[in-house]
Formats: structure tokens, sequence, C-alpha cells
């Protein structure tokens, strides 16, 4: 890594770092989906509307994460940016959220899944307003 540039560290660091929360990111729903219960949720039950800002902040920084790793690519629709990770998250929440009418230790709660948009939305505006040449998908 000696010879290695300042700017290849700190992405790969970042991308070690992404691909770490996405790691603990499966482990949560797999926490919840077999109905185990841990520190975490129980302080997530202990806080006032703790599930939803849970959904929130979860679905939103993945969102930072997954745009990241897509380094920041969308798709042009019109003249609006769709950032793809953002997009994918996105088909993941869904798919992630409507696979739990069929957990019995889980249950299908539509304010989940709108507590994940407003994370998914609101953390993707760094990656519409990114500065550098984001470049799209088909780029």
């Amino acid at each position: 890594m000696e010879g290695m540039p300042k700017r290849r560290i700190i992405t790969i660091g970042a991308t070690l770092l992404a691909l770490s929360f996405l790691v603990f990111t499966i482990w949560i729903i797999h926490e919840a989906n077999i109905g185990r219960d841990n520190i975490l949720f129980q302080t997530v039950r202990a806080t006032p509307n703790g599930d939803k800002i849970g959904h929130v902040l979860l679905a939103g920084f993945l969102t930072l994460v997954a745009n990241f790793l897509f380094r920041h690519r969308y798709w042009q629709l019109a003249r609006l940016r769709l950032p793809i990770g953002s997009l994918v998250v996105f088909a993941i929440a869904v798919l992630e959220e409507s696979s739990q009418y069929f957990l019995p230790t889980r249950s299908l709660d539509i304010f989940d899944a709108l507590a994940n948009l407003a994370g998914i939305l609101l953390f993707s505006i760094p990656a519409i307003l990114w500065p550098r040449k984001a470049r799209s998908a088909t780029d």
C-alpha cells in the first residue's frame, strides 16, 4: 500500500466500510426474520417511534452506501436524475417488506414501507446533487 495513491486508499477504505454496513443490514433483517431479540431491537422498542426512525436511518444509510458503490451513476428520465443505488435499495426494500407477509415472526406494515421510502428519498439527495461529474448508466 506504500506506493498506492492516498485517494485510492481512501476509496478502498470507504468501500470496505460500505460493504460492512451492507453486511450489518443483512444481519439485522435476518435477526428480525427469525424472531431473535437483541440489544439493538430492545433499544428501538424503548425509543418513541424507534421502529420508524430505524427504518428511515437503515434505508437511508443503505441508500448512501449503494449510491457510493454505484459511483453515483444515475438513469436520466426526462429532466429527472434517478440514482441507480437508490433504485436498487427501493426495489430491495419493497421485496423485503412484502416478504414479511409470509413470515410469522414479522408483520407487514405500510408505515414501515413509508419510513423506508422517506429514508431512501432523503438520503438520495446527496447523490442527486453530487458536485462531481456523475455518470449516467449509459456512460
